[in-house]
């Protein structure tokens, strides 16, 4: 009697035990089928109802009850937003293309075209660019355009077609900065010339849209490029004289992919203001979209001595050298090592030697300006600080700047 009443006792715990475990398998499967519905419902709702719309004809009670129509404007306002957005990026692009053309029509009668005439021949050949920066007849243009001190130059203004014959004495050359200054007549400029604005060199920023004007291989007068600040700070040399022997090395110029060709040097690079930040000068042969301006900013002390005293006034250190990075004192520093210093220049008088590395101007590391930007801040006459590294040490000197 006990063992038949023990296994029917057993017989209710194994049929509760079932019962329970069939309870907990419908819940876990109704939680799944709950789970995937949602996901189903996020991921891929108006999918199904795109497919279940494009299965049924129009006007049908089951087109009418999904509401397939809706879902059909729903699809027209979203292309219509995506060529809202076109329209808005063709817009930007057009008031651009605006801005850069009134810039040109605003500037470009200022711009001259600087042309020779050797002795032998009866015609002008164009060969530079320049740009009007004052009433007075200051045209800014660089000195290798006009570096040749044995032949003739000329001016000629835009739709002008008397030629301005330059005088010997009109021209001012500053090689340090391969700048010049032609200084005609005010009464030479014709009616409604336009006089450029100068900008600040020290505020252009990567990316910033530019403007290149001048004359492309002397033929193509008046040729407008645009394209944007590449890079900053470059150090460029370029190759001079006979068969290329000679090159002069400048230092912290603008970098921009606007097309810049021969003809183009001692034109005006332009931001979108339509001011003046740079003088093209240099392009690299066999590289695309790579042309080089030397900064405005560099002219402006040349059109003050220029104003004042009828000349330049260049301030002159006297070293070559070239730009290196160095681990002194446990960090990683910008330094100028010298190369060359020329004999009887303040340099030589105050005891830099070739090997020393500067790594600090007047107060001033080269970590952000180059050593010949610093030199030409100061003034003739000024005595400056400089420290370099000799033999692993640090030493001051202190250097009276000369005239160039």
């Amino acid at each position: 009697m006990d063992n038949t009443e023990t296994k029917k006792e057993e017989k209710i715990v194994k049929a509760k035990s079932k019962k329970s475990f069939f309870l907990k398998f419908l819940i876990f499967l109704v939680l799944c089928c709950l789970i995937t519905s949602v996901v189903l419902f996020f991921f891929l709702r108006g999918y199904a109802k795109r497919l279940g719309c494009g299965l049924v004809l129009e006007d049908s009670y089951l087109f009418n009850l999904g509401k397939c129509d809706i879902a059909s404007n729903t699809d027209q306002l979203n292309v219509g937003d995506d060529a809202q957005s076109n329209n808005n990026s063709t817009q930007n692009l057009k008031d651009e293309g605006q801005v850069v053309a009134g810039v040109v029509a605003e500037v470009d009668n200022g711009i001259v075209g600087i042309s020779t005439q050797e002795d032998n021949l009866s015609e002008n050949s164009v060969i530079g660019t320049g740009f009007l920066v004052s009433d007075k007849g200051v045209i800014v243009t660089n000195r290798h355009v006009v570096s040749n001190e044995n032949i003739k130059y000329f001016i000629s203004f835009k739709d002008q077609k008397t030629l301005i014959e330059v005088k010997s004495d009109q021209i001012f050359r500053d090689p340090v900065n391969d700048v010049a200054l032609i200084k005609i007549n005010g009464s030479e400029i014709p009616e409604g010339t336009k006089v450029l604005s100068i900008g600040d060199s020290d505020k252009i920023k990567l990316g910033e849209t530019v403007i290149a004007i001048g004359n492309p291989l002397g033929e193509f007068t008046g040729s407008v490029t645009k394209g944007i600040i590449s890079g900053l700070q470059r150090e460029v040399s370029i190759s001079q004289g006979f068969f290329s022997t000679q090159s002069e090395v400048y230092q912290d110029v603008i970098q921009t992919d606007a097309a810049i060709n021969p003809g183009n040097s001692g034109g005006p690079l332009l931001n979108i203001n339509g001011e003046v930040i740079g003088i093209n000068f240099a392009t690299i042969d066999g590289a695309s979209n790579l042309s080089f301006a030397l900064p405005i900013n560099r002219i402006k002390s040349r059109l003050s001595e220029l104003e004042t005293y009828g000349k330049f006034k260049v301030p002159f250190l006297g070293v070559e050298y070239r730009t290196r990075l160095i681990y002194f004192k446990n960090q990683s520093l910008v330094g100028a090592q010298i190369v060359n210093v020329v004999e009887g220049s303040p340099a030589k008088n105050a005891g830099i030697m070739v090997g020393d590395v500067v790594i600090e101007f007047a107060g001033e590391d080269l970590s952000q300006k180059q050593l010949a930007s610093l030199i030409q801040t100061k003034k003739i006459g000024e005595q400056v600080s400089i420290i370099v590294v000799r033999e692993r040490l640090e030493k001051e000197i202190i250097v009276t700047i000369g005239e160039k």
